[in-house]
Order: C-alpha cells, then sequence, then structure tokens
C-alpha cells in the first residue's frame, strides 16, 4: 500500500534542503523521482491501525457516513490509515501549493490525476507567457479534516477541508504588485479530494479536484 506519507517524505526532503525564505519566489532546482521511489509501497503494521482514534481527523456533522467509508475501505485494504493519510495529506498540500507557485510540472504530475494537471499546466503557461509569479504562502494550518470519503468499486475517494493561513499575491516581470498582498494574511477554506485504486499493483493517492475561498 502507498500511503500519503511517501510524499510527505520526499516534501520534507527536498524543502528542506531547497525551500528559500518565505515571502519570496523561491528558486529551486527539482529533479525527477524515479518511479520506484515514488510507487515504493509503505508498509503500516496492523497493532498500529488497531483502534485507531479518528475523532480528530474527521468531521462531527457528517461522522457516520466517514466512519462508514473508513470501514468499506478497511475491508479491501486492511493497512489503511486515517492517521498516516492525514500526515501525508497536510505535507502534500503544502508540497503541491509550492510546486505550482515554482510552475514545476515534473513534481505535480506525480500528485494530480490527468484531468487536474492539464488545468494547472495551463495556468502555470500562462503566468510564463505573461512574466508573472503568483505566489502563495502557507502561514499555518489551522485544521484539516476529513469530510467526505467513499468507496466506489475499488476507487478510494477522499475529500479534505484544510483551514489555513495564507500570503497571497501576484508580481508582473518588473516586480511591481498586480494583485494581493506581501504582508496580509488571508484566511483560506480548501476542500481537496484524493483518489486511489486500492487494489492496484501500484496503488497511489493522485489529486483530483480543488475547492477554496479566500477571505
Amino acid at each position: 500500500m502507498i500511503e500519503l506519507a511517501v510524499y510527505a517524505l520526499i516534501a520534507v526532503f527536498i524543502f528542506s534542503r531547497l525551500y528559500h525564505s518565505l515571502g519570496k519566489a523561491p528558486i529551486l532546482g527539482f529533479k525527477n523521482q524515479p518511479s520506484n521511489v515514488i510507487d515504493n509501497r509503505v508498509k503500516i503494521e496492523d497493532e498500529e491501525n488497531k483502534d485507531e482514534n479518528i475523532t480528530d481527523y474527521i468531521d462531527q456533522n457528517n461522522d457516520d457516513l466517514i466512519k462508514a467509508g473508513i470501514a468499506a475501505i478497511k475491508s479491501k485494504d486492511k493497512n489503511f490509515s486515517v492517521k498516516s493519510f492525514m500526515r501525508g495529506a497536510s505535507a502534500v498540500f503544502d508540497f503541491i501549493i509550492k510546486a505550482f507557485n515554482i510552475g514545476n510540472l515534473e513534481q505535480l504530475k506525480y500528485l494530480l490525476d490527468s484531468n487536474l494537471y492539464s488545468l494547472f499546466e495551463q495556468e502555470i503557461k500562462k503566468h510564463q507567457e505573461l512574466s508573472e509569479i503568483h505566489e502563495s504562502t502557507i502561514v499555518s494550518i489551522k485544521s484539516q479534516k476529513i469530510v467526505e470519503i467513499k468507496l466506489v468499486k475499488n476507487t478510494a475517494f477522499i475529500a479534505v477541508n484544510f483551514l489555513s493561513e495564507q500570503i497571497n499575491y501576484a508580481k508582473n516581470q518588473s516586480d511591481e504588485l498586480i494583485s494581493g498582498s506581501i504582508s496580509k494574511i488571508n484566511k483560506v477554506e480548501d476542500t481537496w479530494q484524493f483518489k486511489k485504486n486500492i487494489t492496484s499493483s501500484k496503488p497511489k493517492w493522485l489529486l483530483t479536484s480543488i475547492n477554496y475561498s479566500i477571505s
């Protein structure tokens, strides 16, 4: 089973080595991760998953349906861990935003499904054509909760709501601010949906959709 913890490890390693200061567009020299590294299996002992306390990770307004979804996934993948998934989801949330900031499609293609990747690619190319820098810096993640989880045949879908504080702005090629603020901290609410074929010989979680609002 591949859990998002794999991506968490990759993200922590890369950004601890290469990420520059906050408030600046970072210059990163990503190298392609070999597919055997991305698809490496993370084994979690059964004992770790028994009686897992998931209260802190799920939306209490929808807890019965979420728990039913978790049970459905575990019926086909006994090693599935909500805690491990959420730990990885947090790291991937940060990782994808940073990769989008710098327009690194090579890294994004491992984490997005084909439809969402196409949308990211179009947006990144538009920024490049306009010589614009779009920056979103995560100041903190205030909360993250599973708001929906379901199993459709052999594909698991998990929607996670992130409440975060971010600095969001855009600059032109003359380094002039064209939108946002380099100092204002915004409250941002995102809902990201991930999916994975849990019976695949090389399963991995992919981000399939993003909905967000800024206040």
